[in-house]
């Protein structure tokens, strides 16, 4: 009876270590393809970010080529519709990259992935989307400082004109805090 009660005792420990251990890998499989599956997500994720930034660059040659390097106070007034429906535009592409870096942000917070292709992109992210909105920001300074000069110019002059500066509630970002926007 003895040896009966030894056996049942050398079984259920048997079993016990083999349930834990199994239940142990089938957790580790379980990250893992956690973990593969977040990482083709942040590589679609960084794909549409890259090719927003992409976007975003064109339409900032765009503006300095058709806009900024065509303005002047002979249009100013006559081409402000205009500028403004441009800027908002630009303003929207920075938009789609905020919610694109809010993804990132996600996947990637306190998370550090086996492939270093997609811990670069990790790391990479916020810089580029620091460049975007504080070259943003920058861009509408100098726009709404024009406007200004414009706005001093016919007040000076008793002119009539007036054109209103592009408001946006976007703020410099420094997420690497080395103090230069």
């Amino acid at each position: 009876m003895r040896r009966l009660a030894n056996v049942f005792l050398v079984l259920s420990i048997v079993f016990i270590i083999s349930g834990g251990v199994s239940n142990f890998v089938l957790g580790l499989k379980a990250d893992r393809t956690e973990t593969l599956n977040r990482m083709v997500e942040v590589n679609d994720v960084f794909e549409i970010f890259s090719t927003n930034t992409t976007a975003f660059e064109n339409l900032r040659d765009e503006l300095y080529t058709d806009v900024f390097s065509n303005l002047y106070y002979d249009n100013m007034f006559t081409d402000d519709g205009i500028i403004k429906s441009k800027l908002s535009n630009y303003e929207s592409l920075v938009d789609e990259l905020d919610k694109n870096a809010k993804s990132l942000k996600a996947l990637c917070e306190d998370v550090y992935y086996p492939d270093g292709n997609v811990n670069n992109k990790c790391f990479n992210y916020k810089s580029i989307y620091e460049q975007v909105v504080n070259y943003f920001l920058s861009d509408i300074n100098v726009y709404n400082n024009n406007i200004k000069e414009y706005n001093e110019y016919q007040t000076a002059n008793n002119l009539t004109y007036s054109v209103k500066e592009y408001k946006t509630k976007k703020k410099f970002i420094d997420y690497n805090e080395d103090g230069v926007f």
